[in-house]
């Protein structure tokens, strides 16, 4: 029988809200973990209410959601946090990303999980970590971008501040920590003993900023209002055609390759052109120089040139274009998948593929509640059990 997964048998207990912590299980439930994601009955995941709607269904819980079932427990009753108690038992994984103390607070932090589930991963995400005078403030996405400087050079040269429409805080920081929970999961299979994995938003910012980061300690002053440009290289940014712009990058080993596209051959060698550094140094200049002639011509005309010069280019297209994009279409990221409430929707599949273990979207997105009664009956508890705790508010859902 062809196992749906590399981590299939593996239990998590998944109490994570909004986008980061969310996204790191579905990511192991992707790897085939089971994923009971914990939500407050009649309220759920803050993202549940975030348009765009499908019958009252949100595109933005369904990004980070796939492959999980859920239950909806009332945390703030002490027979809801008594519940999570009895079911923690025979989970490998407990996720949360509340603020520092949330979890302690409710009888749920690692130390109390630990002393029912000793081989417990408990997994917990933050957004400033666990000291340091941030510690208790709210960190949302364009908080820690505005914290860490990313908003600084993501800017236009002389604009206002920017920030990086993509979710990278969230998205990364959710990566990393499955990257951890699984490094301690394989250090529970080798030892037998489990273990508290903890990261926070911020540090995973400062973590991605590697080369950014890199420059400072140098003792180097990092340009703000950057745009597209790569302060560590040039070319590397989007220039000015005739109709639009084209992104173009070439490495120092490029530079010939890109100056013949240009018809530029006599920038090659000269003294100062053909220093990577002196491009650098001089990227105003250089990029003035380089439009001059980029503008001459339109961008598929430039692409075609690029390409025949092997120089890496492309054309800065919108979201519905790169869906239109015989690239995109060729891999198959799209899952066409049947949601309970919403009907069929239209969600992205895992962006990693395995030989032995293959992956696959195998539960959509879970409406609120809806695994409610059969998790608890698979928890052993019985058909009168789950009508009194339903009675008494204790859970919701189906």
């Amino acid at each position: 029988m062809q196992q749906m997964g590399p981590l299939q048998g593996i239990k998590i207990l998944d109490f994570s809200h909004v986008l980061s912590a969310p996204y790191t299980t579905m990511l192991l439930g992707d790897l085939g973990a089971e994923v009971i994601k914990v939500e407050q009955p009649g309220v759920g995941d803050s993202l549940r209410n975030s348009p765009p709607l499908k019958n009252g269904e949100s595109s933005y819980f369904f990004c980070s959601n796939r492959n999980k079932k859920c239950i909806a427990v009332d945390l703030k009753k002490t027979k809801g946090v008594e519940l999570i108690k009895r079911l923690v038992k025979g989970f490998d994984i407990f996720v949360e990303n509340f603020r520092p103390g949330v979890m302690n607070r409710l009888g749920l932090g690692y130390e109390d999980i630990k002393k029912i589930e000793p081989e417990i991963i408990y997994a917990s995400m933050s957004a400033f970590g666990q000291v340091g005078p941030y510690r208790d403030k709210p960190g949302f996405e364009l908080i820690i971008q505005s914290l860490t400087g990313v908003a600084s050079v993501t800017s236009p040269p002389d604009g206002a501040p920017a920030k990086v429409q993509v979710q990278m805080v969230d998205l990364c920081t959710g990566m990393f920590l499955a990257v951890a929970t699984m490094g301690a999961l394989y250090h529970r299979q080798q030892t037998g003993k489990g273990q508290l994995v903890q990261t926070s938003l911020y540090e995973s910012t400062v973590a991605m900023m590697a080369n950014l980061v890199g420059i400072a300690m140098m003792g180097t002053k990092i340009p703000t209002g950057l745009g597209t440009r790569n302060p560590q290289l040039f070319p590397s940014q989007s220039f000015k055609t005739k109709d639009s712009h084209i992104s173009v990058v070439g490495t120092p080993n490029h530079w010939e390759r890109f100056c013949r596209a240009l018809e530029k051959p006599e920038w090659i060698d000269h003294p100062q052109l053909g220093n990577v550094r002196y491009r650098v140094e001089n990227y105003d200049d250089m990029e003035t120089l380089v439009e001059e002639v980029t503008t001459t011509k339109t961008t598929a005309q430039w692409m075609k040139l690029f390409e025949e010069h092997q120089v890496a280019c492309a054309p800065i297209m919108t979201v519905e274009e790169m869906f239109a994009d015989p690239h995109f279409q060729a891999l198959e990221m799209v899952k066409h998948i049947n949601h309970t409430k919403a009907g069929e929707i239209s969600i992205l599949k895992p962006p990693f593929h395995l030989s032995r273990t293959p992956v696959e979207v195998h539960l959509p997105p879970p409406a609120l509640g809806e695994h409610t009664s059969q998790v608890l009956a698979e928890c052993g508890l019985s058909p009168d059990e789950i009508t009194t705790l339903k009675r008494q508010k204790i859970v919701g859902g189906d």
